[in-house]
This record gives structure tokens, C-alpha cells and sequence, in this order.
């Protein structure tokens, strides 16, 4: 038993011995022998009525035009520089040629009168011209000639088409089998390739040496998300690759048969055409690219020498008049900023795309975008810039900035961030910052120290003197507070009921302000009521008969009594 693939073989090889034996019998039937005489000449023509030359005519003395294998007429004159075997020659391609054409059969032939000539012609193609001197040598009118080649060429296109078409029909479906053999060996070697290319995968799988894909802590892929990643894309590529084949075979299959040659060409165009656009805009991109290449390049060796400069003030190493050392990294930051935009700028014309009317118009689209709403940003870069000049603060200090009391915790060339007494973390534009009054608790702080104030109103019957010396006290004992400077009192105001006094006190520690203010109020209550000072403030009441006393329980002389309310009558004597 055979298999139905060696049955369609044998029966391809059979149509294809069958072909080459149907085509090869009409030549060995019309190719004359060697030994055959030449046919007299024909009798001269009746000049009454136009008669076609006779074969034996066509075959008097001159240069045969063979196709196939058959003499099919003469030609005799020159034309031009061309000798009459010359142009026997030419004609006989012109015509073997024009002969394969599928589109070419007798029906395209034709005769095209000229002034001392008769054109022949397939379709648009002229085959050949019969001229004057050749009815002459012929003996015939030069009509009459042309109309025997004509009759003589429909013939050898109607044997030479069926030959050449059998002919590759058998050399079609001989290319065919074999390119078929060739694909399935190449699909059998891209099976095993990528096989093997799924083993690997699994393999590495199971033994856990593929890695994860992380950024620090954060895994972004697993292993088994990658290795399922890599299955897909093998995959992926062996459908491309079998596409690949398959359209190759295809076009290679369409090419070998004289029907569907066209068609071939056609679908390779497809793909051809804009893989030859392709390859064309990249070879003449090259030149650019090269230009792209050695801009990155110098600008990136620039900035590392500009970062190595300004790392080295930023260090020490380097020191200029006048620039400070704080300033090295933003102004680093400011000059790669700078270079980066000049090697942007000059790129620009050479992007791909960068001439066309579309990069045109979104360039400008987004540059019309940038400007307006890039005006806040703008002056936010212009005032984070200054701001790093004018060093109104740093990273640390305690500032207050329009109503935002706080640490600064961050500063970039946009906004500031400030972290309030109260833990909340406020940001504020740089543009706001530099239109603002803004304190800094810190900067003195750090070396004679700022002061710390408080108010408190005694009345007018303690001594201003031991007002101010209880104040002192309090102040010198309150954890925080400088000794040197040593605190002091200010009397702000004489109101109507009690003086104003204020004290005052140097503490380094900026950032607890508000912890020592709140120490140095507790101690100033307890310093006064240890001295029996009454604090009644804001306002003290003209009667006091029948009110106690106003110092904490602790601090009550001990037996005192609250006094009883007394009345005395004006008038009465001694009053």
C-alpha cells in the first residue's frame, strides 16, 4: 500500500513527463530536415488582385527567422547598420518573447502601413518592419509580404504559447514539490527550535534561577509573571516566523506558473514596497543619526564635567569670592537645565520627522499648550531660583511665611514645603514665597540668640520695681532660656487700671519657641504667687470688700479670712 502522499507525487511526476511529451511533438512534426531541397520558386503574382505569398516564396534566399525550432520566413534587406542576420536575429527573440506573454496570442498581431515600411506588431509592441527592399528581393508588393509574416507569426504564437506554457507547467509543479519539501523541512527545524526554547523557559521555571523584576522593595514582575511573559512572546515569534515562511512560500509557488506570475509579483510588492520606503528614509537617515549620536555624546561628557566643577565647590575643594558653597548644587541644576535645552534646540531639526508639515503642527500645538499653562510654573522657576540666592531660609530653619508657622522640610525650584507646629505639612509656591514676609526663627538663633516674649499686667498697687524683678526670676529659671544675654522687662503701657509689662528672653532652641514660651508662663504664675503678688489682670474691680483673695490655695496666707462687706455713711461725724 502506498501512502496518499507518495500516490499524488507519483502522479505529479506522470502529468509532468505527459507535459514535456505533448510539447516537444509539434516541433519534432514542423522542423524540416537538412537534407530537404529548397521548392522552386513561386510563379511571378497576378498583379490584378493581391495573393498572399506562397511558403515556398517566404523561403527563397535571405536570413531565416527561427522560433522554436521553425524557419518561419526570411528577411533579406538591411536596416540601418544592422545586416540582414542581424535583424533575422533580433526579430527571432522579439517574437520568442513576445510569444510567452499571457496576455499575447495571434488575435494581438497586427499590420501598421508606414511610409516605406510595414510594421508588425502584438498589442503596443512592435515586432518588426518590412521594408520596400524586401518585397523587392521577395518579388511580391510589400503589402502582400507583410501579410504572409503576419500569417506565418500567428502561427508560431499560437505553437510557441502552448509549448512555453506546458513547458513551465511542468517546471511549475517540478519547483513546487520541491518548495513544499523545503518549507516542511524549514517548519520542522522552527518546531524544534522553539520547543526546545519552551523547555528552556520551563526549566529555568522550575528552578527558580529567573530572576524578579524589582525597583528596590517593590516587586513589579514575579518570576512566574516573567517566565509566562517569555512563553507568550516565544509563541508570538513562531507565528511570525511560520508567516514568514508561509508568505514566501506563496509567492515562490505563484511565480512558477505563467497564470498566476502577476499575482506573485503583486503580493511580494506588498511587502517589498514599503519595506524598500523603509530601508530608504533609514539609509538616509543616517547621516542624521550620526549627528544625534555625537550631540548626546558631547553633551553628556559636558555635564559630567560641569557636575565634577560644581561638586568640588559644593565640597570645598573650590571656592570663589562672593560663592557661597550651598549654592554649588542648585546652580548645577540651573546650568544642566541650560545645557540641556541648547542640545535639545539644536537636535531639533534633525528628529525623524522633524521637517514634516504633522511634527510642524504639533510642535507648535504643544508649544501654544506649554506657554499657556506654563505662566505660574515659569514664575515658580524664576522664584525657587532666587529664593536659593537670596538664602531668605534653608532646609531645617523655622520660618513664618505670610500665616504658616513650621519647619522647612523640602525646597525645589517649584514650591516650598513647610511642616507646621501642629505636624501638618503645608506647601507653598516659590512665587507666593517671595511676594510674602517671611521670619526666620533660626538664622539668629544660631548665634546670639532670638528673643522670646511675653506680656502680663500687674496692678498699679505692686512696685513696678519687684514687678520686674519677679519677671527676671521667672525668666532665669525657665529651662531653655540664655542666662547671657540676660532677660529683660519693657513697660509697654500705662493703662487706666494697671501697667503693661513685657518680658523678654533669648533661647537658641528655635524650634521649641512655643514649648519654652509655655515654660516661662508657668514659672511667671509661680514666682508671683510665691511672692504674694496678685495677678488680676486684665482689669481690676474697684470694690474689693467681700472678695477673696486671688492667689492659688497654696499660696493663701494661712488664717486669712475673706473680708465682710463694709458700709459707711457719708456725713456721719469724723466722715
Amino acid at each position: 500500500m502506498h501512502s496518499p502522499s507518495t500516490t499524488r507525487f507519483r502522479r505529479a511526476l506522470v502529468a509532468f513527463a505527459l507535459g514535456l511529451w505533448l510539447a516537444a511533438m509539434p516541433a519534432r512534426a514542423q522542423t524540416p530536415t537538412p537534407t530537404q531541397a529548397a521548392p522552386p520558386p513561386a510563379p511571378p503574382a497576378d498583379t490584378s488582385a493581391p495573393v498572399t505569398p506562397s511558403a515556398d516564396t517566404l523561403r527563397l534566399a535571405g536570413q531565416p527567422v527561427v522560433v522554436g525550432g521553425d524557419t518561419l520566413f526570411r528577411v533579406y534587406a538591411r536596416l540601418g547598420p544592422m545586416t540582414a542576420a542581424e535583424r533575422a536575429e533580433a526579430i527571432s527573440g522579439r517574437v520568442t518573447e513576445a510569444s510567452r506573454g499571457l496576455r499575447a496570442g495571434a488575435d494581438t498581431l497586427s499590420v501598421v502601413e508606414e511610409e516605406g515600411q510595414s510594421l508588425i506588431v502584438a498589442g503596443d509592441r512592435v515586432l518588426m518592419a518590412v521594408l520596400e527592399e524586401d518585397a523587392r528581393m521577395a518579388g511580391v508588393p510589400r503589402a502582400e509580404l507583410a501579410a504572409g509574416y503576419l500569417t506565418a507569426l500567428g502561427d508560431a504564437f499560437t505553437k510557441g504559447s502552448l509549448r512555453w506554457r506546458l513547458e513551465r507547467f511542468g517546471l511549475g509543479l517540478l519547483f513546487t514539490l520541491l518548495t513544499t519539501a523545503a518549507l516542511v523541512a524549514l517548519g520542522w527545524l522552527v518546531l524544534r527550535v522553539f520547543r526546545r526554547l519552551e523547555a528552556m523557559i520551563s526549566l529555568l521555571r522550575q528552578s527558580q534561577r529567573l530572576p524578579s523584576l524589582k525597583i528596590q522593595q517593590l516587586e513589579l514582575l514575579s518570576a512566574d509573571r516573567i517566565a509566562d511573559a517569555l512563553l507568550i512572546v516565544a509563541r508570538g515569534l513562531q507565528v511570525v516566523v511560520w508567516a514568514i515562511l508561509l508568505y514566501f512560500y506563496l509567492v515562490l509557488v505563484l511565480s512558477f506558473f505563467p497564470w498566476t506570475q502577476e499575482a506573485s509579483g503583486r503580493i511580494l510588492d506588498y511587502v517589498l514596497h514599503p519595506l524598500g520606503i523603509v530601508g530608504r528614509n533609514i539609509a538616509s537617515y543616517l547621516p542624521n543619526l550620526f549627528f544625534i549620536a555625537i550631540i548626546v555624546i558631547v553633551t553628556r561628557y559636558v555635564l559630567r564635567t560641569i557636575h565634577f566643577i560644581f561638586g568640588a565647590i559644593g565640597s570645598g575643594a573650590i571656592s570663589f569670592g562672593g560663592f557661597d558653597k550651598d549654592w554649588a548644587e542648585p546652580t548645577y541644576k540651573l546650568v544642566r537645565f541650560l545645557v540641556l535645552a541648547f542640545a535639545l534646540i539644536v537636535l531639533f531639526p534633525y528628529l525623524p520627522g522633524a521637517k514634516s508639515d504633522a511634527f510642524k503642527g504639533v510642535s507648535l500645538f504643544v508649544g501654544v499648550l506649554f506657554s499657556l499653562g506654563s505662566t505660574g510654573a515659569v514664575a515658580n522657576l524664576v522664584a525657587g531660583s532666587l529664593l536659593t540666592y537670596t538664602r531668605a531660609f534653608q532646609i531645617g530653619d523655622r520660618v513664618k511665611i505670610g500665616g504658616t508657622l513650621g519647619d522647612v522640610v523640602a525646597r525645589t525650584l517649584l514650591v516650598t514645603k513647610v511642616r507646621t507646629v501642629y505636624n501638618v505639612e503645608v506647601t507653598i509656591p516659590n512665587s507666593t514665597v517671595m511676594s510674602s514676609e517671611v521670619l526666620n526663627f533660626t538664622t539668629m538663633a544660631q548665634s546670639t540668640g532670638i528673643i522670646m516674649q511675653t506680656t502680663v499686667t500687674i496692678g498699679y498697687d505692686v512696685p513696678w520695681r519687684k514687678v520686674h524683678d519677679l519677671l527676671v526670676k521667672a525668666a532665669q529659671t525657665t529651662e531653655g532660656v540664655l542666662k547671657d544675654p540676660a532677660p529683660f522687662v519693657l513697660q509697654t503701657g500705662l493703662n487706666d487700671y494697671y501697667p503693661a509689662y513685657e518680658l523678654n528672653a533669648y533661647i537658641r532652641e528655635s524650634s521649641r519657641l512655643r514649648v519654652i514660651l509655655s515654660r516661662m508662663n508657668e514659672r511667671v504664675q509661680d514666682v508671683f504667687a510665691e511672692a504674694g503678688v496678685e495677678i488680676t489682670s486684665p482689669a481690676f474691680t474697684a470694690i474689693r470688700d467681700g472678695n477673696a483673695i486671688t492667689l492659688p490655695e497654696g499660696s493663701v496666707p494661712p488664717g486669712y479670712t475673706a473680708p465682710a462687706f463694709r458700709v459707711r455713711q457719708v456725713g456721719e461725724s469724723g466722715g
